[in-house]
C-alpha cells in the first residue's frame, strides 16, 4: 500500500487545558522567553509521528482518547507557559508567551486501513513511514507556519489516529522556539509518565493517588531575566560591544554574501535551495558495523586527536552528497554553480553551560556552528581531513561557555530581535545535520507498549535541500541494538539519482 491509497479523518478537535488553572495563573502574562529563543524561526515546530500497534489479541482499547486528554491536562501542570500562545512585537521583534490558559490541541482522527498494510519492503515487519498516509503527513495535526497561524494556534498539539486494527499513531508538535529536540523528548517522555501514572491509577481504583513526575522540568527561559528592556544602559551598552562569531545583526538580517542566512538547521526552510528541482526524503539505514567502518576511516593516520561516530558521518554523507552535485553540473551544466560550500549543525548548550542551566531544562538551547569546508577538500581528500573540519567546527570558541553567555546577552541588548541573522549561507552547495540518535526516543515513550517507530516525517518544512538527521532505530535499548542508525536524508531529485545504486546510498541501505 502506498501512501496515496490511504486515508486519515480528522472528525474532532478538542482544546485541552491545564488541570489545575493555578499553575498558569502563578505565571507572568506575557511570560518572557529569552535569548536562545530568538533565533529560529517563527515558522519551524519540532514534530514526530510515534506509532504505537495493537497487541494480539487486544486486551483493551490501545491509548483511549479521554486517558491520553487527562495526561495532557496533567502535563501541562508542569509546563503551564505551553497553554498560552506566542506573541512577536511588532516594533523590536521580542517574542513572548501571552493568553496564559488558552490551552493545547487535542485532535481526533482515524484510518480505516491495518497498521501491517504499511510495511517496509525493505526491511519486512517494519512500519514504513513514507507509506502511511501522506507519508506520515495526515497523522500530524494541522499546522499554519505562517505567522498569524503561529501566534493563533497552540504551542502544543497532538493528533490522536487510530487505525482499523487498533494501532495508534500520536502526531506530537511542540513550537520549535519554546523547545529544542531535546526538551520535546524530554517533554514527550513526561507526558507518557503521566499516563502510565494515570493507567495504574484506573486499576487501582479510589484508593490509588494521581500521577506525579518524578522529576518536575525546568520551564523558565536562560537570561529571560535580561528581554523586554530590563537591561541598565551600561549593561546593555557593554553587551553590543561584543562581536558574535555565529550572528550578526543587520538592516534585513541578511549578510552580503552569496546564498541565504538561516538561524539554525530545522529552520532552513524559509529560503529555498538554488537548484530549482523537487526535494525528495529517504530514509537510509548504516548498520553498527558500517559506522565503525567510516569512524575507522575519519580517524587521522597518525593516530593524534580523536573523532566521534557523528564526526565521520557528517563527513562521510556531506562528501557523497558534494560528488554528486558535482557530477551533476559536469552532466548538466544548466544547474550553474554550486553555492558556498558551508556546513551547520546543532550543538546542544546544555553541557556546554553545566550548572547555569538547571537540570531537566526544558527550552530551547541549542546553537548552530557553521564552517566552509574547501571544496577541493571536500572533492578529492580523505575522509580524515573533511571529519577534522566537523570535529573542530563542533568545539570551535563560538561553542565556548564564555562565548555563549557572551552571545546570549548580546541577543538580549539588541533594540530589535527581528535583525538577528546567521552567516551560514544556504543555497546548493550547503550541508546541514542535526544529530537525535543519542536522544531517548523509543524507550521513555511508552504509554502502554513501546513504540514501534518514532521519526519525523518529511514535511514541506523540512524538506530541504541538504537536511539530515541521523535517528536512533527501533531497537534502541533493547538487546538487539547493535548501535544502527536511520539517517534521514532531504536531498533534490536529480542528486539522488547519482546517489542510489541498487537499493544502497552512500554506503547505507534505503528503508523507507
Amino acid at each position: 500500500m502506498t501512501a496515496s491509497t490511504a486515508t486519515v479523518t480528522v472528525s474532532a478537535s478538542h482544546p485541552v487545558l491545564a488541570a489545575n488553572a493555578s499553575s498558569w495563573q502563578s505565571l507572568p502574562d506575557p511570560f518572557p522567553l529569552g535569548p536562545m529563543d530568538h533565533y529560529v524561526s517563527t515558522a519551524v515546530p519540532v514534530q514526530v509521528v510515534f506509532l504505537y500497534a495493537q497487541p494480539s489479541p487486544p486486551a483493551r482499547e490501545l491509548i483511549p482518547l479521554d486517558r491520553l486528554r487527562r495526561a495532557m491536562e496533567w502535563v501541562l501542570d508542569y509546563y503551564p507557559h505551553l497553554t498560552g500562545r506566542l506573541h512577536v512585537n511588532e516594533q523590536n521583534g521580542e517574542r513572548s508567551i501571552t493568553r496564559l490558559g488558552t490551552g493545547a490541541g487535542l485532535y481526533e482522527a482515524s484510518c480505516p486501513s491495518r497498521l501491517e498494510q504499511f510495511s517496509s519492503p525493505a526491511l519486512p515487519g517494519r512500519v514504513s513511514l513514507q507509506r502511511l498516509p501522506a507519508a506520515g503527513n495526515a497523522l500530524l495535526a494541522p499546522y499554519d507556519p505562517s505567522l498569524e497561524g503561529v501566534m493563533r494556534d497552540p504551542l502544543f498539539a497532538v493528533q490522536h489516529t487510530r487505525f482499523a486494527c487498533g494501532s495508534v499513531a500520536l502526531g506530537v508538535r511542540v513550537h520549535h522556539i519554546v523547545a529544542d529536540a531535546d526538551g520535546y523528548f524530554q517533554f514527550v517522555r513526561d507526558l507518557a509518565e503521566i499516563y502510565r501514572g494515570l493507567l495504574a491509577l484506573e486499576m487501582k481504583g479510589p484508593a490509588g493517588e494521581l500521577p506525579d513526575l518524578a522529576q518536575p522540568p525546568h520551564f523558565k527561559p536562560y537570561m529571560s531575566e535580561l528581554m523586554g528592556g530590563k537591561m541598565a544602559p551600561e549593561e546593555q551598552h557593554s553587551a553590543l560591544a561584543f562581536k558574535p562569531s555565529l550572528f550578526f545583526a543587520g538592516p534585513d538580517a541578511t549578510p552580503d554574501l552569496e546564498g541565504e542566512a538561516i538561524p539554525e538547521a530545522a529552520a532552513a526552510i524559509e529560503v529555498l535551495p538554488l537548484d530549482p528541482a523537487t526535494t525528495t526524503g529517504h530514509f537510509v539505514r548504516y548498520s553498527g558495523a558500517e559506522l565503525q567502518a567510516l569512524k575507522d576511516a575519519a580517524t587521522e593516520p597518525s593516530g593524534d586527536g580523536w573523532v566521534s561516530t557523528f564526526d565521520a558521518l557528517s563527513a562521510h554523507t556531506y562528501q557523497c552528497v558534494h560528488r554528486a552535485r558535482l557530477q551533476l553540473r559536469a552532466k548538466d551544466p544548466s544547474f550553474g554553480e554550486l553555492s558556498p560550500t558551508d556546513i551547520l549543525t546543532s550543538v546542544n548548550l546544555r553541557p556546554r553551560l553545566g550548572k547555569d542551566l538547571p537540570q531537566r531544562y526544558f527550552p530551547q538551547a541549542v546553537f548552530a556552528p557553521w564552517v566552509e569546508i574547501p571544496p577541493d577538500v571536500l572533492a578529492s581528500c580523505p575522509l580524515w581531513k573533511i571529519a577534522k573540519y566537523v570535529h573542530d567546527m563542533m568545539r570551535a570558541p563560538s561553542t565556548s561557555k564564555a562565548e555563549i553567555n557572551s552571545t546570549l546577552r548580546w541577543i538580549a541588548a539588541l533594540p530589535n530581535k527581528a535583525k538577528i541573522g546567521s552567516g551560514f549561507r544556504f543555497g546548493s552547495g550547503s550541508f546541514m545535520i542535526s544529530q537525535w540518535n543519542k536522544t531517548d526516543m523509543y524507550p521513555g515513550t511508552t504509554f502502554e507498549v513501546r513504540p514501534v517507530l518514532v521519526s519525523p516525517p518529511f514535511t514541506p518544512i523540512s524538506l530541504c535541500d541538504g537536511l539530515l538527521y541521523p535517528l536512533p532505530t527501533e531497537d534502541q535499548g533493547t538487546d538487539e541494538d547493535t548501535k544502527a542508525v536511520d539517517v534521514a536524508v532531504a536531498l533534490s531529485d536529480p542528486v539522488w539519482e547519482f546517489l542510489i545504486q541498487d537499493g544502497r546510498c552512500m554506503g547505507g541501505l534505503i528503508i523507507d
